[in-house]
């Protein structure tokens, strides 16, 4: 679709109104910019630039259905333009490029939503599909094609999909709009059933039990890959399957406080160039059982997987073209140290993964809870490999992690939270060998003088023999009047370590906001490491310079 027919569409939409229909423009603008001291290679001016616009038309409420033969409710036309020509460090060699990179029209119905463009989706827990944006991982995964969700019946969800795979800038080197057979394409289809809906005994229970299955296939043409046998002198070539299918089926029960889930998937044979072209197929289980009640809150979670990665090409790795993703059974940390060496599940082919975490707040006007209540949590995940029987592992471990974090809020103006922390780091994740053991402690406190000036303060320090040795880290956040923030953080390796760096790393920056605008600016100079969210993590190499951000929506 050119964006020519995109604005004659736009044009249209007034003919189509009627008197208590509503339209509503949305959108936004973000920018990030990185002027790097001294100047690099990549550029004087690195920065990632995004536009979004839409258009939503919505039937007003006091319309009745039966006004529209198909039960109309709304329709919505997005679109978003990139211009990432020169970006900053540390994404994809492809990421770098200009245009529109995602259009979409959709349209809700009574018994659904039909979208034509550029879609997301997830399936399940997404072991089998997950298309999303992270614009601070550089991940845009959408399918250029459409979806259709329908509601036929009560408690019966059925979603379908298809579409050419979106990977960066490359999508348009044919010049073509959607999929096709030719090059490559994901098609997927997915369901669900609420049992409750038609159980009365669960509906008297209070419980909602939900099945569901998914099925997915991702088609590319064959490639000349070939294969060198050394001791015969000779070269072959991959037998490749043009189609690969992969499928899940899951269960939840939720009742009175427990939230019991589980999911199996099955991926059929996928060589690539991340499994080593290996033939075999890949599996997934995933287990959590939680509970919570006021105060009180428990989880445990378990997942083995093995050669699950599934992405649109063979050859593709890093962050693009994958069609899935793996829940990471780990906690995501957000302190500066503890965060220093996060565990991402797109670095390990087969893993077993454990997690439990308890919550427990104590009431007001107790001893332990004081005037405003204290709440104490505990969260231990460990993480190896598999080996060759089902229920094996490996002798070597990939990751554990044992913290236990207090937050109490003492007065209207005095918080405090503490965090004590052990952590095993298997480097040959991120390609050097060892394991790195450390301990970690972080301390927090947030002050109130009034409503208009607000401060919060952080300490933190990470002891360890092995890798980069001893971290310290300062953090200090001064808010004014609700809407002017300065802030600076700092980071020293104290070093005693053959991996020490013996570096400062610092940042400090100002961040005004007014309205839907918030501008923040400021000079950094970071360590090299990995940004992660989600269990998926982007590289991202030292970096110093002036930074700037602004973001505004409407």
């Amino acid at each position: 679709m050119k964006i020519r027919t995109f604005i004659l569409i736009l044009a249209l939409i007034p003919t189509l109104l009627q008197a208590k229909d509503t339209v509503i423009v949305v959108g936004g603008i973000q920018h990030e910019a990185l002027v790097p001291v001294p100047t690099i290679e990549e550029g004087y001016y690195l920065s990632n630039s995004y536009l979004d616009l839409g258009v939503r038309w919505n039937r007003e409420s006091g319309v009745s259905s039966q006004e529209s033969a198909i039960g109309f409710q709304s329709l919505e036309l997005i679109t978003r333009a990139e211009l990432t020509q020169w970006p900053m460090l540390g994404y994809d060699p492809d990421f770098g490029g200009y245009g529109l990179s995602h259009l979409h029209v959709g349209a809700t119905f009574d018994w659904g939503k039909i979208t034509v463009g550029d879609v997301y989706g997830q399936f399940g827990s997404g072991m089998v599909l997950r298309l999303y944006e992270d614009r601070a991982l550089g991940v845009d995964n959408a399918l250029r094609g459409g979806k259709i969700e329908v509601t036929p019946y009560k408690g019966i969800y059925l979603t379908a999909l298809g579409g050419k795979q979106r990977r960066y800038w490359n999508c348009y080197d044919d010049g073509a709009w959607g999929w096709n057979y030719k090059q490559d394409a994901v098609l997927g289809a997915n369901l669900e059933l609420g049992l409750q809906e038609w159980i009365p005994q669960l509906q008297d229970a209070g419980a909602n039990l939900t099945i569901g299955g998914s099925y997915v296939s991702k088609y590319q043409k064959e490639d000349t890959i070939l294969f060198i046998d050394p001791s015969a002198m000779q070269a072959y070539m991959y037998n490749l399957p043009k189609w690969v299918g992969a499928g899940s089926v899951r269960a939840q029960l939720q009742m009175k406080g427990w939230n019991a889930m589980v999911e199996y998937a099955y991926k059929a044979n996928d060589p690539s160039i991340l499994n080593d072209y290996s033939y075999n197929h890949g599996e997934a289980l995933l287990m959590s059982l939680s509970y919570s009640q006021k105060g009180l809150a428990v989880l445990a979670q378990v997942k083995r997987s093995e050669n699950m990665s599934f992405r649109s090409d063979r050859q593709a790795n890093l962050i693009a073209g994958t069609i899935n993703h793996m829940p990471p059974f780990a906690m995501q940390h957000t302190y500066m140290l503890t965060s220093l060496y996060p565990y991402s599940t797109d670095l390990t082919a087969n893993e077993w993964a454990f997690q439990g975490e308890v919550r427990y707040t104590w009431k007001r006007g107790t001893a332990m809870g004081g005037k405003y209540g204290t709440t104490l949590k505990l969260n231990a995940s460990h993480i190896r490999g598999t080996s060759d029987t089902w229920f094996g592992m490996s002798e070597e471990p990939y990751y554990t992690d044992v913290n236990l974090e207090l937050n109490k809020k003492i007065n209207k103006q005095w918080y405090i939270g503490a965090m004590a922390m052990y952590q095993t780091y298997n480097k040959r994740i991120i390609g050097k060998s060892g394991i790195a053991r450390s301990g970690i402690g972080v301390v927090e406190a947030k002050y109130a003088m009034n409503k208009k000036v607000q401060m919060r303060a952080e300490l933190q320090y990470l002891y360890s023999r092995q890798y980069e040795g001893q971290w310290i880290a300062a953090l200090y956040e001064l808010s004014l009047w609700r809407q002017l923030v300065l802030s600076g953080q700092w980071m020293y390796n104290i070093g005693h370590a053959p991996d020490a760096t013996n570096g400062h790393y610092y940042t400090v920056a100002a961040t005004y906001t007014h309205g839907a605008h918030r501008l923040m600016a400021g000079y950094t100079k970071t360590r090299e490491g990995f940004n992660c969210s989600g269990g998926v993590c982007r590289y991202v190499p030292e970096q110093q310079g002036v930074t700037l951000t602004y973001n505004f929506t409407w």
